[in-house]
């Protein structure tokens, strides 16, 4: 399965990877980790991948503000 848009905590959980290499979602986690989104390291820090990162910047269209 292609993981084309993140929920609102699962973009938070991978915001919280990127700032600490750790996240409290751990559902959020394995769905990440599922997808290829993001590497568990030796000793527990998680790591977002290229497609984590791209994901990050790009964020999920439905959490966009539409409004101008």
């Amino acid at each position: 399965m292609e993981l084309d848009e993140l929920l609102r905590h699962e973009l938070l959980a991978l915001i919280e990877i990127h700032l600490t290499g750790r996240t409290r979602n751990g559902m959020a986690m394995h769905k990440l980790l599922d997808n290829g989104v993001i590497v568990d390291l030796h000793g527990g820090r998680l790591q977002l991948t290229g497609k984590g990162r791209r994901m990050l910047v790009r964020g999920s269209p439905s959490l966009w503000d539409v409004a101008a």
